[in-house]
């Protein structure tokens, strides 16, 4: 299957790494029944990291047709007949909005949700990208969110993260626990001083 770089501002550089299968649209059916399957939309979308329901629905946003995507077998009907030139162009607009690094155009990102705002964290230079909020497949994407499945490695690092703070928390009560004891214990050393004086006092 042929492959192509990710976002067109990269098509000319060869050694560029990030790679996606070419889109491959089908039109099927005639007169109202007329749709078009975009063959390999899930290889697509795997290749993107996102969802395949995300880019058929954002396909759907664009035309302003109905979708549908069926889980069990890949299939990804976009109602209407549609070219894959028409659909790589608009794939495009889904690529630079839902998965592209606004800031140095990176496109391993993982969509986060924060107070119903659409962000893309880069993993390659941390930034976080504001998606804007206006565009529809944002209903869809908080009604529907991402999985967001981490890799090993990512799990371990969490945890090992987790650990860190936990350990550091208890340091911290550990440390001020000993401070109140260290104040207490001063405390009554003092008070013990001051009824020896006064004791001393008493008896002269």
């Amino acid at each position: 299957m042929a492959t192509i770089n990710i976002g067109a501002s990269n098509a000319d550089d060869a050694f560029y790494r990030y790679k996606m299968p070419k889109l491959i649209s089908k039109v099927e059916g005639r007169g109202n029944g007329i749709k078009t399957n975009v063959v390999n939309n899930v290889e697509v979308a795997k290749a993107l990291e996102r969802a395949p329901e995300y880019v058929l629905k954002y396909f759907g946003c664009e035309l302003g047709a109905q979708t549908n995507f069926d889980k069990a077998t890949g299939v990804s009907i976009v109602n209407g007949a549609h070219d894959a030139k028409k659909l790589s162009d608009l794939l495009e607009g889904f690529i630079k909005k839902f998965v592209q690094c606004y800031s140095c155009g990176n496109p391993e990102t993982h969509i986060k949700i924060r107070k119903e705002l659409l962000h893309l964290k880069c993993k390659a230079c941390g930034y976080m990208s504001d998606i804007d909020p206006r565009h529809k497949l944002n209903t869809f994407i908080l009604k529907n969110p991402p999985e967001n499945k981490m890799t090993k490695e990512e799990k371990k690092l969490k945890k090992a993260e987790e650990e860190r703070l936990r350990d550091a928390e208890k340091a911290e009560k550990r440390e001020k626990k000993e401070k109140k004891e260290k104040k207490e214990d001063g405390d009554k050393d003092a008070e013990e001083g001051g009824s020896k004086e006064e004791s001393a006092v008493g008896s002269q």
